[in-house]
């Protein structure tokens, strides 16, 4: 877990290359476990949406494009603001939305500007995690061992 943490450690330092953190492996439930104490302890301000349980926001990623527009959508519906630098927003379970719309967003929901820490967690295909890689910093949580 040391090497998991160390790797988000990297990703929050490099913040300059503005890069999207895409974590997959082990469980969903690790997955967001590991994320969340890590905003805990290394950011001011944590929004966690599982994708999976809220229709609301899975069904506006899947039919509108990202941008400002989602940006704000985003706080209204979470009732949160994302303040930049101080703000980790967590989609959780973001392989419940078609994987076009997980890829525009993760390229172009926030701007170099906007400077927030953006997580999507899900299982990808290896072939989905290629493209996302191109973009973003992955980082593969290990299988529980039994």
């Amino acid at each position: 877990m040391e090497r998991i943490i160390n790797e988000l450690l990297d990703w929050r330092m490099q913040f300059q290359e503005f890069k999207p953190l895409i974590l997959t492996g082990s469980t969903p439930r690790d997955r967001v476990r590991t994320i969340k104490d890590f905003a805990k302890k290394n950011c001011e301000n944590m929004i966690s949406v599982n994708l999976r349980n809220n229709e609301e926001i899975r069904e506006y990623i899947n039919t509108h494009p990202a941008g400002y527009e989602a940006y704000l959508h985003l706080e209204t519906t979470l009732h949160d603001m994302i303040v930049p630098q101080d703000t980790i927003l967590i989609f959780d379970n973001a392989d419940a939305c078609q994987f076009e719309s997980i890829r525009d967003y993760a390229n172009n929901l926030f701007t170099e500007e906007d400077a927030v820490f953006f997580v999507i967690c899900g299982d990808f295909t290896e072939d989905q995690l290629a493209e996302l890689g191109e973009t973003c910093m992955l980082v593969n949580l290990p299988e529980k061992q039994q």
